[in-house]
Order: structure tokens, then C-alpha cells, then sequence
């Protein structure tokens, strides 16, 4: 595929032979040849603009503009009112000279718009596949954030679960030594009532 410098060149080799067959003796033949590179000349600018912009340069895009307005235009006003001083031919001629050259203007321009819509195709795609490529990742980065906070909160939980169990086990061990002091006054009460009965059953056995 050639390349916006390979159109550049191609640009100035037409319009240097332009003007070549201008400065000298002109007939018919040079301007219609002149016609052609005009066409020709007219096919690089605008592959040259379409290229520039492609690769988004501005600027190369406005000089590619600036090349029809400032060279081919005046040329091809010169050669249309030099052929219209030239004196009548076969019109049949002309016509299939106008026809064939009508005919590669058309086929190298569509060359050219085919080029363009082929790049055109080729960025949308790139910049589809961009953003879906951006979309996963997105994606990707948000379900690790919800796992990683799911984690966080099972770990949490882990936590909380076992203070509590540690937690409930003091209290268990709190409560198991009231319980053992409670038990050891009650049997010691037992003791002391058993004694006191023994002791009262014992007087009133000596009173009798």
C-alpha cells in the first residue's frame, strides 16, 4: 500500500510534466495528456487527505486541501480554456478520448474511496475492540473488588465469631466458679445445721 510520501511524489511528477507540456507548444494531444495528469494529480491529493486523515494529522490534511485549491484548479482552468481555443476535430474522437479518460478518473477514484472506507472500517473496528477490551477489564476489576470485600467481611465475621466464643467462654468459667462457691456454702450450711441439730438433740437427751 503506498504510503501519503509515495502520493506526495506521484503529486509533483504529474504537475511538473503538467506544466512542462504547458510551457511549450500545446496541441491537442499534450492537453489532453495534461487532462489526465490532472486526474491523476487530483487522485493523489486526495488519497493524500484521506491518509492524513487516518493518522488524525491535521495539518497534512489541510495542506492536502490547500493542493487543489492552489495547483490543480488554476491548471485545469488553463488547459480547459486552451483546448477550447484549439481548433474543432473530430468530435467522435474527442468524445472517446473524454470517455476513457472520464473512465480512469472514475476507477481511481473509487480506488481511492475504497481505500479510505477499508481504513474508515479498520479504525471503527480497532476502536470496537478497544472499548470492549476496556469493558472486560472493568468488569474484571469490579468482581475482584466484590470478592476481595467479601473476604474482608468473611474475615470479619471469623473475627467477631471468635471473640465471641472467647467471650462466652469467660462467662462460662465465671459463672462455673460462682456456681462452685455457691454449692460449697450451701454444703457447708448443711454441715453446720446437721451439727446444730446433733448438738440440740444431744441436750435435750442429757435434760431428760
Amino acid at each position: 500500500m503506498e504510503s501519503y510520501e509515495d502520493f506526495e511524489r506521484d503529486y509533483n511528477a504529474h504537475l511538473s510534466r503538467i506544466r512542462g507540456f504547458l510551457a511549450g507548444t500545446k496541441s491537442r494531444d499534450t492537453l489532453v495528456e495534461c487532462e489526465r495528469l490532472i486526474g491523476e494529480a487530483q487522485g493523489c491529493a486526495t488519497a493524500m487527505q484521506g491518509l492524513a486523515e487516518v493518522d488524525g494529522n491535521a495539518m497534512k490534511v489541510k495542506e492536502a486541501q490547500q493542493r487543489i485549491d492552489r495547483d490543480i484548479t488554476p491548471l485545469a482552468k488553463e488547459v480547459a480554456r486552451a483546448l477550447q481555443q484549439m481548433p474543432p476535430t473530430n468530435a467522435q474522437s474527442r468524445e472517446q478520448l473524454f470517455a476513457s479518460h472520464q473512465s480512469g478518473m472514475d476507477q481511481h477514484s473509487r480506488d481511492l474511496e475504497s481505500l479510505i472506507t477499508n481504513s474508515d472500517d479498520m479504525l471503527r473496528e480497532s476502536r470496537s475492540l478497544m472499548l470492549e477490551s476496556e469493558a472486560i477489564g472493568n468488569s474484571t476489576l469490579g468482581q475482584m473488588g466484590t470478592q476481595r470485600e467479601q473476604l474482608q467481611n468473611a474475615n470479619s465475621n471469623v473475627d467477631a465469631t471468635l471473640a465471641a466464643a472467647r467471650q462466652a467462654g469467660t462467662i462460662l468459667a465465671s459463672m462455673s466458679r460462682k456456681v462452685w462457691r455457691s454449692k460449697l456454702g450451701l454444703y457447708a450450711m448443711i454441715v453446720i445445721l446437721v451439727c446444730m441439730n446433733i448438738w440440740a438433740f444431744v441436750w435435750l437427751a442429757k435434760k431428760k
